[in-house]
C-alpha cells in the first residue's frame, strides 16, 4: 500500500478570505470541482494541497501554536516581493544555515513560512 500526506485542512469562519491569502501571495490554484459553495475551498499545492473550510460547530478555532505550513519556492526575493506588493507588510525574514526564509501569517493566524534553500 502506497501512502502520501495529500491535504491539510484549515478551518475558518471566512473561507474566500483565507483562499485569497494562498492564491494571490502563494500561488496556489483553486480545484473547482472539488470546492463546494463558499464554504469549501480545494486548493491545489503541487505536492501537498489545503483546504480550507467553515467548521460543522459555525466557529473555527483558535490556529495551532505548534504547527506552520511551509511553501519552498525557488526564488524567495520574488515571494518577498510579491508579498510587498499585495501590501503585505508582516513578514519577517530570517537567514538560516540551510536558506532564506521568510515568516509570517495567513488572514487567520495560520503560521506561513516560504522558503528557499541554498544551493550546493
Amino acid at each position: 500500500m502506497k501512502i502520501k500526506l495529500a491535504s491539510i485542512n484549515l478551518e475558518t469562519a471566512d473561507p474566500q478570505k483565507s483562499k485569497r491569502f494562498y492564491l494571490d501571495l502563494l500561488g496556489m490554484e483553486e480545484n473547482k470541482e472539488r470546492s463546494h459553495g463558499d464554504a469549501f475551498v480545494y486548493l491545489a499545492g503541487g505536492g501537498c494541497d489545503i483546504t480550507i473550510a467553515t467548521p460543522e460547530e459555525g466557529i473555527a478555532a483558535e490556529p495551532s501554536r505548534t504547527m506552520e505550513l511551509g511553501f519552498e519556492v525557488d526564488d524567495i526575493e520574488e515571494a518577498r516581493a510579491r508579498f510587498a506588493r499585495a501590501g503585505y507588510n508582516d513578514v519577517e525574514s530570517k537567514s538560516m544555515g540551510w536558506g532564506e526564509v521568510l515568516e509570517t501569517r495567513d488572514a487567520d493566524g495560520h503560521r506561513v513560512i516560504v522558503y528557499q534553500f541554498t544551493r550546493g
